[in-house]
């Protein structure tokens, strides 16, 4: 059976199910945010928005998460992320690891998508990230151009061969869909982060207009 969960809709209740109809705002009320793991200065913000009114604001050295499920699940996410891309065409001169989003997995393993700079990637450009046991690997710069302003980003995990991220109903990260066997045990959670700060202006990251559709995880054989 398939669930639909539109996270706006915590603004109307908090009832027993975690799963509620579809709305077609997102972040309107601070209420929202006691339904999430927050770390940091996270907040709802009236400074960018997507759609209604105002949206989650994940500042520099903050993170956010919102577990969908107490156990991973199947199934496909989309989200509306604000992209400032302050740092365009900037080389840090060091490693730097800015704003994420992505998925997050009941071991706490992630598969995200980085705004990060090394020496063989660029900041104009997406970065693809697997974690496993704490820490970062198969760092993967994607090819996907990054555009100042609102971008929806659109993951699809719906089973253990199946993993992939679209930018617009467009242009997919073939660097993310290969990576597969980093991440095939489907999800049970969104995760967002503000990253490193960044001389001389910081990357401005905000998220809104999120709908999650799940499917239940397969039976062990």
């Amino acid at each position: 059976m398939v669930k639909r969960l539109v996270l706006a809709v915590m603004v109307v209740s908090f009832a027993a199910s975690m799963y509620a109809a579809k709305v077609t705002e997102g972040f309107e009320s601070k209420e929202v945010l006691k339904k999430w793991e927050i770390e940091g200065d996270v907040s709802i913000s009236v400074d960018q928005f997507h759609g209604g009114k105002s949206s989650l604001f994940v500042p520099v050295g903050a993170t956010a998460t919102f577990r969908f499920s107490p156990e991973n699940k199947f199934g496909t996410v989309s989200m509306w992320i604000y992209d400032s891309f302050v740092a365009k065409g900037s080389k840090p001169g060091k490693v730097w690891n800015g704003p994420y989003f992505g998925l997050v997995n009941s071991d706490d393993d992630k598969a995200v998508e980085l705004i990060a700079w090394r020496a063989y990637t660029s900041v104009s450009a997406y970065n693809v990230v697997f974690t496993g046991e704490n820490q970062w690997f198969n760092l993967g710069y994607s090819g996907v151009n990054r555009k100042a302003g609102w971008t929806k980003a659109a993951f699809t995990f719906t089973d253990d061969k199946t993993i992939g991220v679209t930018f617009n109903d467009d242009k997919e990260d073939i660097v993310f869909s290969k990576k597969v066997e980093f991440f095939n045990k489907g999800a049970n959670g969104i995760v967002f982060a503000g990253g490193e700060a960044l001389k001389p202006k910081d990357e401005t990251f905000f998220v809104d207009d999120i709908e999650i559709d799940l499917v239940d995880a397969p039976k062990a054989k």
